[in-house]
């Protein structure tokens, strides 16, 4: 068969974030070979190999030369069928030129020097998950912008925890593989592995590693079995099915004997890949790492689907930025994206101590001693108890009150949706001070976790209930994040909001009993069938509505004074630059000398806050949305579709509360005339 008629693999390195050339390659392939840019971006991004796709030699090489110049790593390798099964592994020799290898279908020799490919993989299944989960736990515990990826060092103990299994192959002069071995933990002799050898089956597999890379010359040893997309290489869990571990090392066959035929790293030229940016990452990858399903990748990946998930979005974003791939198939070098690297969030703030203010010091002790009077003239005349309820309901000033509660109610959510209304949205970079309106995606500016559920979050309301004699649910405990701030960012620029005394509305709320932790993919048995949490969470990256007062952020500005006391506590402490003022050559500051330096320790500091006060500040920095000084004025943080579903959702609160109280109120009217026989 001719060259020109062999349908040709593309076999392609991932990359683990969208980078700033992407599209510009995808405009390309789409334009020069009429490929879907949707398509193309998905086989380009991801954590190990990926079939980028079939043609044949000229249209492959064509496309493979188009990733060579963007700094793609990319085969073309004709499918074909593993030539043997690696020999599963009984005992071994250790000799100074050479390993002898007694295995199940013979005998295998690695002389010391030959070429050889290693493939170390966890056939559960299970090294998907715990990718996953490091990255959730990342994700919650550091933020989104402080991912760190999954080194070579760190899959290694991944892979020991779950079953593992060793292959290597033998390549031949012209980079074939001749011959494979299989090696098992704790199914072969380990008696030929001399000193190296130990007591446990996990110690003589890890000397089994280190042997093979010794004698072998150019070892090269992947481990993302099971996180790359290559054809005939599938995955699955134990629990999917009764012959998974069997089918699992049919797939790792097929993995081991593509990767051995791979030759050279790829590139057709050493380049090193464009730096990363924020570009936006499908969400599909997190949806299907997360079910275990690789076909929903396909259906989650749009942008609807996503968006209609609180979080998942996000969480793709951050689980695709943290992939890393590990050494090229073939390659001798590393192929990593360049990236920034970012510091941490900053943990939250301590909760502050509640400190009642006079007044209301004086109305609360005034309130109990009001329902103290009360009880003990109840407890002197026990009718008068009677007399009162029945004066209330006979006259209907029971009724009538609360109909006025009612109606005040109902004239609140009015007086909201009427504000909702006239207030005109506002965009963060031209944010003036007063009443604002703001729509945007809610960022953390701090570490804040949710309790319960170890959510990545910007709010969060926990509320802790027991169970009384009665058999009713009691709420004992309450307590938010309000104390923490935010940020919004609606595209033009980011705002802080400060939630104190914000009237929050949530959309997802999760409910549980001590012990539970279910998005950390654990759980205890401590649980207490007399005790339930209900925790309202604000997830990271949530469209939000924002109506409230925007002012200055009035942060502490150093004194002059104090810049320059630190300015000459840092000269004390650096002799060089404290040597520069001994003018005499003595060895010591005189008091001219000192004088001096304490003169440009002034003018340095006076630097430094004059241009303080110049720079110009980010909206963040400067500004903060938070409640108005008005106590009548709404304070209101929502998640909300759009302002239109808000504002109807509070015209619907407010006609039944309206609605009740107009009728009781003539109930209250119909008892007071009948009262005074009217």
């Amino acid at each position: 068969m001719s060259e020109e008629i062999k349908i040709y693999q593309l076999i392609v390195r991932q990359i683990p974030v969208a980078v700033s050339e992407l599209e510009a390659l995808l405009k390309e392939l789409q334009h020069q070979f009429g490929l879907d840019a949707y398509t193309a971006r998905q086989r380009l991004i991801g954590p190990g190999l990926a079939l980028f796709g079939k043609g044949s030699l000229e249209k492959t090489g064509q496309i493979a030369t188009l990733l060579h110049r963007y700094g793609f790593a990319c085969w073309q390798t004709l499918p074909e069928r593993p030539g043997f099964k690696p020999f599963r592994l009984r005992s071994l020799e250790t000799h100074n030129d050479y390993i002898l290898f007694e295995c199940q279908g013979g005998s295998v020799r690695l002389q010391r020097g030959t070429p050889t490919v290693g493939v170390f993989a966890d056939i559960s299944g299970a090294l998907i998950d715990k990718h996953v989960k490091r990255l959730l736990a990342q994700n919650t515990y550091r933020g989104r912008d402080a991912l760190e990826p999954l080194s070579h060092d760190e899959l290694l103990p991944a892979i020991f925890q779950g079953q593992a299994v060793f292959d290597f192959y033998l390549l031949n002069k012209l980079g074939q593989p001749q011959q494979a071995v299989r090696v098992f933990p704790g199914r072969f002799n380990p008696a030929g592995l001399g000193d190296r050898s130990s007591l446990s089956a996990r110690g003589n597999l890890e000397a089994m590693l280190g042997l093979v890379e010794e004698y072998a010359q150019g070892f090269r040893l992947h481990c993302d079995f099971g996180l790359s997309q290559l054809p005939k290489c599938p995955v699955q869990r134990l629990e999917d099915s009764p012959s998974a571990i069997e089918d699992n090392l049919k797939s790792l066959t097929r993995y081991g004997w593509l990767l051995a035929r791979l030759q050279g790293d790829g590139l057709s030229q050493k380049t090193s890949p464009p730096p990363t940016d924020e570009a936006s990452l499908l969400a599909g990858v997190a949806a299907a790492a997360l079910v275990g399903q690789p076909a929903l990748g396909a259906v989650m990946g749009t942008d609807a689907v996503a968006g209609s998930m609180p979080g998942l979005k996000d969480v793709a974003r951050e689980i695709q930025a943290a992939f890393v791939d590990e050494e090229g198939a073939g390659a001798t070098a590393e192929r990593a994206v360049d990236k920034p690297v970012k510091k941490d969030l900053p943990p939250p703030p301590e909760r502050p101590e509640t400190k009642m203010s006079l007044g209301r010091m004086l109305s609360t002790v005034g309130t109990f001693l009001g329902f103290g009077v009360f009880f003990l003239a109840l407890k002197e005349n026990s009718s008068l108890l009677g007399s009162i309820v029945q004066y209330g309901v006979g006259t209907g000033l029971l009724a009538g009150f609360v109909a006025s509660f009612l109606f005040w109610s109902g004239l609140h959510y009015i007086r909201l949706k009427r504000k909702i209304e006239n207030t005109p949205t506002s965009k963060v970079r031209s944010l003036a001070m007063g009443m604002v309106e703001v729509h945007g995606r809610a960022r953390r500016q701090y570490a804040l976790v949710a309790p319960m559920t170890q959510s990545a979050c910007v709010y969060y309301r926990l509320r802790k209930y027991r169970r009384d004699k009665n058999n009713k649910w009691k709420l004992v405990q309450d307590v938010d994040s309000s104390h923490v701030s935010f940020l919004v960012d609606d595209g033009t620029g980011c705002v802080a909001v400060a939630p104190q005394g914000a009237s929050v509305k949530t959309k997802t709320r999760q409910s549980g009993t001590p012990g539970q932790s279910p998005l950390t993919f654990t759980a205890v048995n401590n649980m207490d069938e007399n005790e339930k949490w209900v925790e309202d969470i604000v997830y990271d990256g949530t469209t939000l509505y924002i109506l409230g007062f925007a002012q200055p952020l009035r942060a502490e500005r150093r004194s002059l004074r104090d810049r320059t006391v630190e300015k000459l506590r840092e000269l004390k402490l650096d002799r060089n630059a404290l040597h520069r003022y001994d003018a005499d050559g003595d060895g010591q500051i005189s008091e001219d000398e000192w004088q001096q330096a304490r003169s440009d320790a002034e003018q340095t500091a006076l630097k430094e806050h004059l241009a303080e006060g110049t720079e110009r500040k980010r909206q963040e920095e400067h500004v903060v949305i938070t409640h108005p000084p008005q106590s009548s004025m709404p304070f209101v943080i929502a998640e909300a579709v759009s302002e239109a579903h808000l504002v109807r959702n509070y015209g619907l609160f407010s006609l039944p509360l309206m609605a009740a109280g107009l009728i009781l109120a003539g109930f209250a009217l119909y008892q007071l005339f009948k009262f005074i026989n009217v």
